[in-house]
């Protein structure tokens, strides 16, 4: 009995001496930022000038989106100097808080110093995946798991590229191991798996003969008789009666009240997540798919649906959102002046199995280009002419916004009165900034009393923040061209 208290306490002595001894580097590697956090912040006070120890701190509090503490770390780091992997975490930094050209020029320097840093070739790859580099990212993707595999982000990432065979075996152990990195991904799976199930080998929004170039007009959405909310398209489905859907290139694919749905007889599939502004938290959503359904003169086939449960309005007074990235095999021109939205269907390209990298063509040499994550379009956004953010395109928006972190980076903000709701409900904490110049492509706009709220409310940590909203006030005064294939918007100013 004694000699087994003896190894009982031996036994507790060495966990409490190896918990002791860790400074946290081995949760950071293992992205279990959470838990790294405290082990670090204490490593960290005993040991200032250790680089290691700062670095990871810095890039586990970016993870996790604790702002407010990684700007006082990183005015830290700023003070080390050329060290290779503190130069990766202010790049790290950087690019989670929009300021791409820093980010950039902060990885490469890592890189020149250290060829082989795995995290600023990683931190490399997702700012070119975000610039449509698909294949360039890829490449550093590999490179960066070749010579770190035992770094979880960057494992993370390097499943994406295993055939799909191999990554079933691959993904559960890794998934089993690191399950703060995959918190909402059994979700999501049970989610897809109840529309393939539906889909079967149907192709979906299969469209009725071939894609050609053609014009569709635009409904004048009014908010009241003085404010237009936007612009719409009629959606039927079926043999149903057309329900209007607000066009929105800050939305993704077809999103409808569930009274639309229902009144299709459709099926409801699988259960997800919608969020927005507001303060109201997630609002649960579902699927359906539509024998037939048409935009005007489009007529598709299994039409893939989202319904959003409950009475609530998806936004104002129309049934719907339809995402600009819906056509995102055309080139998409929307002309608000004309009320038109025309479609010029994208060129093929040769067969790439390592993915394709941005390429301009000809008559796109005038573009700007942006920033893609999922359906989001950023454009590279100088506020005050010192803070660099990205700020999301939303014709769904009437107004410009500015999110209040970002905010107080460049300017002084204040409380306001203003009434703000989104697809989350109201926003409870509305302020306004006190000076808003917006600089952006080859544009300036000085916007006085910009609305300032939080735009970061999601259920997990955002990977980058949206600095801001560009909404219809400023994008109604141009004619806008997307190209969501190569990240490249056209802003032609029209003069009304």
């Amino acid at each position: 009995m004694f000699r087994r208290l003896v190894l009982f306490f031996a036994f507790t002595l060495t966990c409490q001496l190896l918990a002791q001894s860790d400074n946290g580097l081995s949760a950071y590697k293992d992205a279990n930022f959470e838990a790294a956090i405290p082990l670090l912040e204490t490593a960290h006070a005993q040991s200032p000038k250790d680089p290691a120890v700062l670095a990871a701190l810095l890039s586990s509090l970016t993870a996790e989106d604790r702002v407010d503490r990684a700007v006082e770390i990183d005015q830290e780091a700023a003070a080390f100097g050329n060290v290779p992997e503190v130069l990766v975490a202010r790049g790290e930094f950087a690019f989670h808080m929009g300021d791409m050209p820093g980010s950039e020029k902060l990885f490469k320097s890592a890189l020149q110093l250290q060829e082989s840093n795995a995290r600023a070739l990683f931190g490399l790859s997702r700012l070119f995946r975000a610039a449509s580099y698909y294949r360039t990212s890829r490449l550093d993707v590999l490179k960066a798991h070749e010579i770190d595999p035992n770094d979880a982000l960057i494992t993370q990432a390097f499943l994406r590229y295993v055939p799909a065979e191999k990554r079933a075996a691959l993904l559960q152990p890794f998934a089993a191991a690191h399950p703060w990195l995959y918190r909402r991904y059994q979700e999501q799976e049970e989610n897809v798996s109840a529309i393939k199930n539906a889909v079967a080998e149907r192709k979906l929004f299969a469209i009725d003969g071939p894609a050609q170039e053609t014009t569709l007009k635009f409904a004048l959405l009014l908010r009241d008789p003085h404010h237009a909310q936007g612009v719409g398209l009629d959606l039927k489905i079926g043999d149903g009666r057309p329900v209007r859907m607000l066009f929105d290139t800050g939305a993704s694919g077809i999103l409808l009240r569930q009274s639309a749905i229902d009144k299709a007889g459709l099926t409801h599939l699988g259960s997800a997540e919608a969020w927005g502004i507001g303060d109201a938290g997630t609002r649960k959503t579902f699927a359906a798919i539509a024998d037939t359904c048409e935009i005007a003169k489009l007529r598709f086939r299994n039409c893939l649906l989202r319904g959003m449960e409950g009475k609530r309005a998806v936004a104002g007074d129309v049934d719907g959102l339809i995402g600009a990235d819906f056509f995102q095999d055309y080139v998409v021109s929307i002309d608000f002046l004309k009320k038109e939205l025309h479609l010029k269907p994208l060129p093929p390209r040769p067969s790439s199995p390592q993915g394709y990298d941005r390429s301009v063509p000809p008559d796109e040499t005038g573009f700007t280009p942006v920033y893609r994550f999922g359906h989001s379009l950023m454009v590279s956004t100088i506020v005050n002419r010192k803070s660099t953010g990205l700020f999301l395109l939303d014709t769904g928006s009437e107004a410009n916004n500015i999110d209040a972190t970002f905010a107080r980076l460049s300017t002084k903000i204040h409380g306001s009165d203003m009434h703000v709701q989104g697809v989350s409900g109201r926003v409870k904490q509305v302020y306004e900034a006190s000076k808003g110049e917006l600089q952006f492509a080859h544009f300036r706009q000085d916007n006085i009393g910009l609305i300032a709220i939080d735009l970061n409310n999601g259920p997990e940590p955002p990977t980058v923040r949206m600095s801001g909203i560009l909404g219809l006030s400023v994008l109604q005064m141009f004619r806008l061209t997307i190209d969501y294939r190569n990240g490249l918007v056209n802003f032609d100013y029209v003069l009304k």
